[in-house]
């Protein structure tokens, strides 16, 4: 199942991202690689990062479209949480009226000049 999304000039709302975030029901993070081929067809393992070492598990065929859905509802959760977290965070900035400081410009001190390319020295 593949759902395909346009990009809009209006955004979503928080709320709206919080209810798309709920309705996604399966999740499995890393990836399926093709270790082997079989009689039936290539043999697949699900390799994740946990722990902080690699994990390998056994996919058989008949799950493997179930496995490959249930990653891209992982990478739908990251992308829509992170939609999320930057909302909040603008919105936040607003709230709190913070900006970026611009560094002053030097008003009575003017910048040296150096001679470029400099000039090698002599060898007297």
């Amino acid at each position: 199942m593949y759902i395909y999304t346009c990009l809009m000039n209006t955004p979503i709302s928080p709320q709206s991202l919080i209810e798309q975030i709920l309705k996604i029901q399966q999740m499995e993070h890393g990836s399926l690689c093709a270790v082997g081929k079989g009689p039936n067809g290539p043999y697949f393992n699900l390799n994740s990062w946990e722990n902080d070492q690699n994990c390998c598990r056994y996919v058989p065929q008949d799950k493997v479209p179930a496995v490959q859905q249930a990653i891209e509802g992982y990478h739908k959760y990251q992308q829509l949480t992170q939609q999320y977290a930057q909302q909040v965070v603008e919105k936040t900035r607003a709230e709190l009226a913070i900006g970026v400081k611009k560094k002053p410009r030097r008003k009575n001190k003017p910048r040296p000049q150096l001679p470029w390319p400099r000039k090698p020295k002599s060898s007297s």
